[in-house]
C-alpha cells in the first residue's frame, strides 16, 4: 500500500519496529543519564549508536525522531541531535510518559489526525499570523525540497501538517498533534516514492491547502485537506 509517498508496514513489522524503537529510546535516556548530558550537549552518531546498541541505523533514526518531536532532542543540519534545554527532572518523567503511550491501531491514529486538522485548517484560515504563514511555507519548500530530489520527506510532510496545525493558534489541538505524530510515523515504512506524478501530486495539494489559508478561505481549505487525505480515508475503511 503506497500512501502519500509512504510504504505501509504490515501489522506484524509494525509491532516489531515499535518495540525496537522504545528499546532505542530507553537506551538513550540511559545514555544521557550514565553521561550527564545537559543541554546543547550532542548525542553520538547515528552509526555510533547502531554499532553499540546493536540496531539498525533505521531503528536509531525512528528512536531519535519520536524523541525530536516530543521536544527532548532537536537535531541540526550538519550537526546531528543535540539535548534541548528542558531539565533532567522533566525528561526523565517525559521519556517515561513516551515509553509508556498505548499504541493505537492505524485507524484510531488517521481518524484522530483527520479530526484535529480537519478543525485546525478552518481555524488556521481565519487566524494565521504572518509568522506562521511563514513557517508554514517553509515547511512546505523543505518538503518539496526533498521530494524532488528523490531524499527522504516522511519528517518533512508531517512537519507540513504540524505547521497546518499551529497556525490555528490553537495551543491544545497542536499538543494533541505532536502527541499522535510519533505514532503516525511508526506505521510507515522508509519512504518509497513511486513515481514523478505522485510527487508533483502531493506538491499540488499542499499548494492547494496553503493557498485556500493565505487567501483566508476556511472552506476551501477543508476542501483541499479532505482531497489530500482521501486516498487516506479509503485505506481505514478496508
Amino acid at each position: 500500500m503506497i500512501e502519500h509517498g509512504l510504504k505501509l508496514v504490515t501489522t506484524d513489522d509494525t509491532e516489531n519496529i515499535v518495540t525496537q524503537e522504545n528499546d532505542v529510546v530507553s537506551e538513550i535516556r540511559a545514555l544521557i543519564k550514565k553521561h550527564n548530558l545537559e543541554a546543547g550537549d550532542k548525542l553520538p552518531s547515528e552509526r555510533k549508536l547502531s554499532e553499540k546498541l546493536g540496531v539498525s541505523r533505521n531503528q536509531i533514526r525512528a528512536g531519535i525522531q519520536k524523541l525530536e518531536f516530543y521536544g527532548i532532542i532537536e537535531t541540526l543540519p550538519q550537526s546531528g541531535s543535540i539535548i534541548t534545554g528542558i531539565g533532567v527532572p522533566s525528561m526523565n518523567t517525559m521519556m517515561k510518559d513516551v515509553l509508556d503511550l498505548d499504541t493505537p491501531d492505524f485507524n484510531a491514529l488517521v481518524e484522530t489526525r483527520v479530526l484535529i486538522e480537519s478543525q485546525a485548517v478552518q481555524m488556521a484560515a481565519t487566524r494565521c499570523t504572518e509568522e506562521s504563514l511563514k513557517q508554514l511555507e517553509m515547511a512546505h519548500q523543505n518538503f518539496v525540497d526533498c521530494i524532488t530530489n528523490g531524499l527522504p520527506s516522511l519528517i518533512e510532510d508531517m512537519k507540513f501538517h504540524l505547521a497546518i496545525v499551529k497556525a490555528s493558534e490553537n495551543s491544545v489541538l497542536y499538543g494533541l498533534m505532536k502527541i499522535i505524530v510519533p505514532d503516525i510515523i511508526g506505521h510507515f515504512n522508509k519512504e518509497d516514492i513511486c513515481d514523478r506524478t505522485q510527487a508533483i501530486k502531493l506538491v499540488s495539494e499542499h499548494t492547494d491547502i496553503i493557498e485556500a489559508i493565505k487567501n483566508k478561505k476556511s472552506d476551501e481549505a477543508l476542501e483541499a485537506l479532505n482531497i489530500h487525505f482521501a486516498a487516506l480515508r479509503k485505506y481505514t475503511i478496508k
